[in-house]
């Protein structure tokens, strides 16, 4: 169905221009562009595979009944349902997930920069007053993970913490006889607080930002000392602290002012510290990249490409935050991969055309149907090196064939069906209106035969549907959220802890919030931060 696209910019609810849904996607498409434009497995994704996907949402909504040739539709397209996109509602969905997938609402994710939970670990060690554990760091522009601390003194009150914050997480196993943790901040204006929250009492170290908790056991402001720059925890106050239960300690500030960031020291001393839990192995990059190419592209990493993506995400050193997006972008790298479109997805799109979705549900295919599908597409295919189109243009043909013959596609297409009802069915399936050439050159596969028992030109016909520009656009954002379940999770949506759609249709419907562009959306954020990725690969 062809769409158009009247309108390049719209007024805003306050009646400012803001860019159109098909600005937004322009240039994220000329974003990655330049990403892939000159690399092995990945070169730029088709511009009709995202650049109109929302032309396509757009037309959708106005959609009649599909019809072909005056055929009754088995399935009539429906529109994308689409959450309010008010610029606060935007903000609080970037918030909503932040780390964490739907259902594991308080479950701590364990990856995260210092202004997150839970921060940076301090190494395990005995600290001494002549050895002691030294960091530094700069709060200017983190995250305010905590606004306020409520405290009982014959009542409930609650002391500001309304600075920006950094975290460091760590286990107290004993102490000396003079403990002692100072902050000194390093310019002339940061004053800074500092407040430790015990970690096996909720909200523990809590996720997101502008939290007031209630489990911070100890707490000193500099400004409690006319002229200071300097919070201290005596031993008073460490002697306090429990042994053996994670403590988050946050550099804080009371104000969110000219006093409240800045540069500081973090000293710690007379105090043993456990040694912090035995490292995830996906927080090793290399292993993070060779598993990307297991989970997507059904095979083991090339060299060429090995290196490249590796060198990706350690072409940023120490810097956590540049680790943090690189890992987003190179992930998602993956969908988006031209060798994943062509196997992956067209997998998806077959079973699409063939069946629509499955009974009561809002996909086509299963994840056990997926897996083994999908490697026979890809087996032996590796984009740009040698012969590689004829490599995929071969397996396709060759599963194309022998899917057509399963008992599942023969019992739902009798080959006494015509041509005509063949091809109408898949279209109805796809939800696609094909034009009156497109549906001609289907048909006329069977070479005017009067039933559809050619093997062959079943095949060339379900390829036709499938791979049909529209149904690559409109299944597009379908396919990357269920994408997200099948690679990283390696279970249906509605497999347990879920039990059924609401965390997909979730995902969904924030895909689609903004446009498609899965950074802003902190999709892919979400599920390779997520507890149930993570605990994959634990040890």
């Amino acid at each position: 169905m062809k769409t158009e696209t009247t309108n390049s910019r719209r007024l805003d609810v306050v009646g400012s221009a803001r860019k159109s849904d098909q600005e937004i996607f322009n240039s994220v498409l000329k974003r990655w562009r330049q990403r892939f434009g000159y690399w092995s497995i990945f070169a730029a994704v088709p511009a009709l595979v995202i650049s109109q996907v929302q032309a396509t949402r757009s037309g959708e909504a106005k959609q009649e009944e599909a019809s072909v040739a005056g055929r009754t539709p088995r399935l009539t397209p429906r529109p994308i349902e689409r959450l309010k996109t008010s610029y606060s509602n935007r903000a609080f969905l970037k918030r909503q997930s932040q780390f964490r997938l739907p259902h594991q609402k308080g479950e701590l994710a364990p990856l995260a920069g210092l202004d997150d939970c839970p921060g940076r670990a301090i190494p395990g060690g005995n600290y001494t007053v002549a050895s002691p554990y030294v960091d530094s760091g700069n709060t200017t522009g983190a995250n305010d993970t905590i606004k306020g601390i409520e405290f009982y003194y014959y009542g409930y009150y609650t002391s500001d913490a309304l600075g920006p914050d950094h975290v460091y997480t760590f286990t107290l196993t004993s102490r000396g006889p003079n403990p002692r943790i100072e902050v000194s901040a390093t310019s002339g204006t940061y004053r800074p607080l500092v407040h430790v929250l015990v970690g096996n009492v909720a909200p523990g170290c809590p996720a997101g930002t502008g939290n007031t908790v209630r489990n911070a056991m100890v707490w000193n402001d500099s400004r409690w000392r006319p002229g200071s720059q300097t919070a201290t925890l005596d031993k008073g106050q460490i002697d306090y602290l429990p042994l053996n239960v994670p403590l988050h300690l946050f550099v804080d500030s009371a104000e969110n002012d000219a006093n409240g960031s800045g540069p500081y020291t973090i000293r710690m001393q007379d105090v043993t510290i456990a040694p912090p839990p035995a490292p995830n192995q996906i927080d090793e990059t290399q292993f993070f990249v060779r598993q990307h190419y297991r989970d997507f592209l059904s095979r083991e990493a090339d060299p060429e490409g090995l290196a490249f993506w590796t060198n990706e995400i350690n072409s940023c050193g120490g810097d956590q935050k540049c680790v943090e997006v690189k890992r987003i972008t190179d992930s998602g790298s993956f969908f988006l991969s031209i060798e994943f479109q062509e196997t992956g997805y067209l997998v998806y799109r077959f079973y699409k055309s063939s069946f629509g979705n499955l009974p009561g549900t809002p996909v086509p295919i299963r994840l056990s149907e997926f897996l083994p599908d999908t490697q026979k597409i890809a087996e032996g295919v590796v984009v740009k090196q040698s012969a590689w189109e004829q490599k995929l243009e071969s397996n396709k043909q060759a599963f194309a064939t022998e899917f057509v013959q399963r008992a599942r596609f023969v019992s739902t297409y009798p080959t006494s069906m015509s041509a005509e009802q063949f091809v109408d069915a898949l279209f109805a399936n796809s939800e696609v209106t094909p034009s009156a050439s497109e549906r001609n050159a289907a048909i006329n596969e069977f070479a005017f035969n009067a039933t559809t028992n050619d093997v062959a030109a079943r095949a060339r016909a379900l390829r036709r549907v499938a791979e049909h520009p529209t149904m690559v656009r409109q299944e597009f954002p379908r396919a990357f959220v269920l994408m997200q379940y099948f690679g990283y999770l390696r279970r249906n949506p509605n497999d347990a802890p879920d039990g059924n759609f609401a965390g997909h249709n979730f995902w969904l419907d924030k895909l689609n919030s903004f446009n498609g562009d899965f950074i802003q959306a902190e999709m892919v954020k979400a599920f390779i931060n997520s507890t149930e990725y993570r605990r994959r690969f634990a040890p």
